[in-house]
């Protein structure tokens, strides 16, 4: 089976390659040379939207996660540049036979009316979400409208959560954890508010092994990835061995940014259910080893 990676040198293609480069031919699809030793055995096709160099070419799989993400500045001209119509020109330059899966964010469902269980199917009010969340909400409706017929193969879209793992992102939990481990003060809000918004990357890598090679027999499909049994924040600090000082923000903005995650149809599809705490607790082991 032949599976191409775009952005093989990002934190998440790389964890994607060591799982599944034993039984598949893969092709990494990038714009700069590969920088880890691991990613040199690997076929590597150049593709530069700036410089036009826009390769033609077939592959079973296409994984999708290039892109930019807020962990830099960047304009909305910038977002809407790289991960939105550059996902364009991949779908009209490379021949997909069976599945693409796309990486987009559960970024889209801050600022919603919603904040609890949140399931795939909510309308999102795209003008309440930042640039980054709206790149890639159009990516899911530019995937959505394509024909059928002409672009037959399965187009399987994850939300993702912050994830969590060695060397990954700076995200809430990474933070949390930075600061417990350094014996910081902590100031944090929304004490009362759940939350399951984290995965592991030894568990989303399984998920995205195991649904590359058996698919999911659907056209078009959004899948929430999160963490089953939900948490208060106060209880992931306390579970991590922080305290919490005070509480700084006023409920209506709570209300408004903090949210939990249905994950329901991951769980269909993945029947391995992971619960929040597992994860706050592989995790800090892992951190705590490093340190």
């Amino acid at each position: 089976m032949n599976i191409i990676i775009t952005g093989p040198n990002g934190y998440i293609a790389r964890n994607i390659i060591s799982k599944i480069k034993t039984k598949n031919q893969i092709i990494l699809l990038n714009h700069k040379k590969p920088k880890f030793n691991s990613l040199k055995e690997f076929k590597t096709i150049k593709f530069d939207l700036n410089k036009n160099l826009i390769p033609k070419v077939k592959c079973d799989i296409l994984i999708h996660v290039a892109a930019i993400t807020p962990q830099e500045k960047h304009t909305y001209s910038e977002y809407d540049r790289i991960n939105f119509k550059s996902l364009k020109t991949i779908i009209k330059n490379i021949k997909i036979k069976k599945r693409l899966i796309f990486f987009s964010t559960t970024d889209v469902y801050k600022n919603q009316k919603k904040n609890i269980n949140l399931k795939e199917n909510l309308k999102i009010n795209i003008k309440k979400i930042s640039s980054y969340a709206k790149s890639k909400y159009n990516c899911e409706k530019f995937l959505k409208k394509l024909d059928k017929k002409k672009y037959c193969f399965e187009k399987i879209i994850f939300r993702l959560p912050g994830i969590i793992g060695g060397n990954n992102h700076k995200n809430f939990i990474s933070n949390l954890v930075d600061n417990i481990l350094l014996n910081k003060k902590l100031s944090y809000f929304g004490m009362e508010n759940f939350f399951n918004n984290i995965y592991h990357i030894d568990s989303l890598t399984k998920v995205i092994k195991r649904i590359s090679n058996k698919g999911i027999n659907k056209n078009y499909e959004i899948i929430n990835i999160g963490s089953n049994n939900p948490i208060k924040i106060k209880q992931v600090v306390h579970y991590l061995g922080g305290k919490i000082i005070k509480n700084t923000v006023n409920s209506s903005f709570l209300k408004k940014n903090m949210f939990t995650i249905n994950v329901n149809k991951l769980n269909n599809y993945y029947k391995i259910k992971y619960s929040t705490k597992y994860f706050l607790k592989k995790y800090l082991k892992e951190k705590q080893i490093k340190k």
